[in-house]
């Protein structure tokens, strides 16, 4: 399906041949359908995708609103681990014939076992993989891929975030007009994830490297810093926090043992997403960024030959965190492979 799609974009000229690379490149790492790394990457509008899925499959697409008004009693329809296993969401029930909305309508196994189960014939409705999984917790409590999870708020989706931008706007505008304040200030300028991968490409040392990743947490998060990992020791190499750099962070040290959630990031070698402790090395972390424990973080760490060698660290109270999972480990990729770049330039010289 990923092929096709992707030809019916280049052939429409809704994407390019480098672009088409660089999402598939993205999908083998994050996973994903194609069409939900498209809309992350903002190659494609999430309305434009349904419509195109719907072209390629010859399926209608579900309208943006189906999902919004859906009688409770026409949930229940459907037994709830079916539609856990196959992702379907009933629309509309005439007589003996349902709609339901899919990801994937063109699966004859999920149709038929969701027509057994209730005893109707089904009539399929292509729905994105972004917006389908909103719908899934807010209507099943069953919970998205940890790429869509919000933090206070924070999504991933283009759709869903630009309520949330919209939503944060109109908070910041009430606070300032009830201050008395004309106009807030302006906040960190955000450096696109493009321009990160110019400055890691052109990295003469380990240093620059932290730099483009400071860089870029700067523009996204209230706080960010970058841990180096070494005998089992985590020891704070650089932060920022509202834009401006941390100084004291460089004191920072843990042993990796008496922090549970970096150890979990370091041995699962998989990020974290969610509450640190208000005591210990966890607090002392968020502290040491600037920040005020207990909160929300974002743990991402960097491998190089196979082991954790770094993590970076997010911190933020705006809702942003959830949002950034995914470029935040395009970030932490290209990393790795900056640092692997450099290794490699090492070892040819004293070869």
């Amino acid at each position: 399906m990923s092929a096709r799609l992707g030809e019916m974009l280049l052939k429409a000229g809704a994407l390019t041949e480098a672009q088409l690379e660089q999402v598939l490149n993205a999908q083998s790492i994050y996973g994903g359908r194609l069409g939900t790394n498209l809309v992350e990457m903002g190659f494609i509008e999430e309305d434009e995708l349904a419509r195109v899925l719907s072209e390629q499959l010859g399926v209608p697409c579900v309208e943006s609103t189906a999902l919004d008004s859906i009688p409770e009693a026409l949930l229940g329809v459907i037994p709830r681990k079916t539609v856990e296993r196959y992702r379907a969401i009933p629309l509309a029930l005439e007589g003996k014939r349902l709609t339901i909305a899919m990801a994937d309508p063109a699966s004859f196994e999920a149709i038929e076992e969701i027509g057994f189960s209730t005893g109707l014939v089904i009539i399929p409705r292509v729905c994105s993989e972004l917006r389908l999984s909103l719908a899934l917790e807010r209507l099943y409590g069953i919970r998205r891929p940890v790429r869509y999870i919000p933090v206070q708020g924070g999504v991933r989706s283009t759709f869903a975030a630009a309520a949330v931008e919209l939503a944060e706007t109109d908070h910041v505008a009430g606070n300032a007009a009830r201050a008395g304040v004309g106009n807030a200030a302006p906040g960190p300028e955000r450096v696109p994830v493009t321009d990160v991968a110019e400055m890691l490409a052109l990295a003469a040392g380990e240093a620059d490297v932290v730099q483009a990743v400071l860089s870029y947490l700067a523009g996204e998060f209230d706080r960010g810093g970058f841990l180096r990992l070494k005998s089992g020791a985590a020891k704070g190499v650089q932060a920022v926090a509202d834009g401006m750099p941390v100084r004291e962070f460089g004191s920072y040290a843990a042993s990796i043992d008496d922090a549970p959630r970096l150890k979990r990031v370091v041995e699962e070698k998989r990020l974290y997403l969610g509450e640190m402790e208000s005591e210990g090395p966890e607090g002392n972390l968020i502290r040491a960024m600037g920040g005020k424990a207990p909160g929300p973080a974002l743990l991402v760490p960097v491998s190089l030959g196979g082991e954790v060698t770094a993590v970076i660290c997010a911190h933020d109270r705006r809702g942003r965190l959830g949002g950034g999972v995914f470029e935040l480990q395009r970030v932490a990729v290209m990393a790795e492979l900056s640092f692997e770049i450099l290794s490699l330039r090492k070892r040819i010289m004293t070869a």
